[in-house]
């Protein structure tokens, strides 16, 4: 199969690809205008066929370039983060191009048209858990708000019967395939830097990034018709994610007791301050939020109807946090998914 990929050089694009060139598929590849790919469409190149479409995705030429002769899309394109600084472009990659994008392949007769949303397009759930049935949210931050736009989008598309499929990754984590390193390990890069970290009651849904990209595999069958999939993964407790990351880092890690409503607050500030200045990663109410009132995910379906099984994700925690302290082949850039 012909897949046309948008942000297959990301950190969950390019473990996406990796596994897609794997299963012998050929990749049609839309990179940024001046991105030459670096190291990792090298590698992608030692895998399988792979064409570079040079373009950007908010321009009707670059979509009609990268769809044509295309036999199903991969949309993996999307600002990731919580900085509000990059709430413009948010709307407009993963709101309002990928509303563009997915018409397009639908029009077009590809089949699957898959679209990486996120699990923060459906939290809060109204009944506590996330699953592919929770409706779309409102959401908090720009970027949960752009990511239900394009859930409703495509939801939309789904209720016409087109075969769209969305899948829901929650805190993905794991090394990186030559790109940047995720968002998760982005915002944990103080508590690597200085072995310290708060102990906050709370916990997150993490998942491996090679069990994403196995679910990206699976689904990229012909005629199996719409579907959404929550790639929730493992619960982990925020204790048992900073064992996790002492595991990587070789040493213990120092806690210090939090309030979860003082980590809110935290977060507040940093969702104003982050406006104005660069705080990275991590410091946000809605992250706070998530952490805090550990929502799970119910992944069922996904694992049933896709044969799958998680890994645990604590392994890749400090599997990824080994990596970035020994510096083998990722860093704490700001990618894009």
């Amino acid at each position: 199969m012909r897949i046309a990929v948008t942000g297959g050089t990301g950190y969950l694009g390019a473990h996406s690809v990796k596994a897609m060139l794997n299963e012998g598929h050929e990749v049609r590849l839309l990179l940024a205008p001046g991105d030459t790919g670096g190291a990792v469409l090298d590698q992608f190149r030692l895998l399988g066929p792979v064409t570079v479409v040079s373009g950007d995705i908010r321009a009707d030429s670059a979509i009609t370039e990268l769809l044509s002769g295309a036999d199903a899309l991969f949309h993996a394109a999307g600002i990731v983060g919580t900085s509000e600084r990059q709430a413009t472009a948010m709307w407009e990659i993963n709101a309002y191009a990928t509303e563009k994008i997915l018409s397009r392949a639908v029009d077009a007769g590809l089949d699957p048209v898959v679209s990486v949303s996120s699990y923060s397009a459906l939290y809060p759930p109204p009944d506590g858990v996330i699953s592919a049935d929770s409706p779309t949210a409102s959401g908090r931050s720009a970027y949960a708000k752009t990511k239900g736009y394009a859930d409703r989008v495509a939801r939309r598309l789904q209720a016409d019967g087109a075969p769209v499929v969305v899948t829901y990754p929650s805190s993905v984590v794991g090394p990186a395939f030559h790109t940047a390193a995720g968002v998760t390990e982005r915002g944990w890069a103080p508590i690597m830097r200085y072995a310290v970290a708060p102990s906050v009651r709370g916990g997150m849904q993490m998942i491996d990034v090679r069990d994403v990209a196995d679910v990206h595999t699976r689904i990229m069958t012909k005629g199996r018709g719409p579907h959404r999939y929550v790639c929730g993964g493992v619960l982990l407790t925020f204790d048992q994610m900073i064992d996790a990351v002492a595991d990587g880092l070789g040493r213990p890690v120092r806690r210090i007791p939090l309030h979860p409503s003082v980590l809110r607050g935290l977060g507040r500030v940093g969702d104003v301050a982050g406006r104005f200045l660069p705080l990275g990663d991590g410091l946000s109410y809605e992250a706070a939020m998530l952490l805090t009132s550990a929502t799970p995910t119910d992944d069922r379906s996904t694992r049933e109807d896709l044969s799958l099984t998680w890994r645990d994700p604590r392994g890749a925690i400090a599997e990824s946090v080994r990596g970035l302290s020994a510096g083998s082949g990722q860093q704490l850039g700001d990618p894009r998914a």
